[in-house]
């Protein structure tokens, strides 16, 4: 003879059918029939779509503060690190023309030394 299911084997797959309907569109009475089984599913799906409620807002927030820092960056810190690789750029043209005059000195200085020793 075939077993029939209890009613605490088929409310946690009941519960978690009603909690995943996109629509909200759940006949709360049909776990009335439950009795208190019934009851808790029903808070349990009350806090389940809040909690899921507070976390899409929380997501839609923080993704919001994502793009606010994002145009920040774009504002402030690219023109900056522009600026700054421009520096750098002529800084170090600047110290390679400052090794060629230490160079070209050295090199005089060593031709005026041959210069007298003659």
């Amino acid at each position: 003879m075939a077993r029939t299911a209890t009613v605490r084997e088929l409310w946690p797959p009941v519960l978690f059918i009603a909690a995943a309907d996109p629509s909200g569109a759940v006949d709360l009475a049909v776990f009335a029939n439950y009795g208190v089984v019934g009851v808790v599913a029903i808070i349990l799906i009350w806090f389940a779509r809040g909690a899921h409620q507070r976390e899409r807002d929380r997501s839609d927030r923080l993704e919001a503060e994502v793009q606010r820092l994002h145009e920040v960056m774009i504002e402030r810190v690219i023109p900056a690190l522009t600026s700054a690789s421009r520096a750098a750029e002529e800084s170090a043209a600047l110290l390679a023309a400052m090794a060629r005059e230490r160079e070209l000195a050295r090199i005089v200085q060593q031709q005026r030394g041959l210069e007298s020793d003659r």
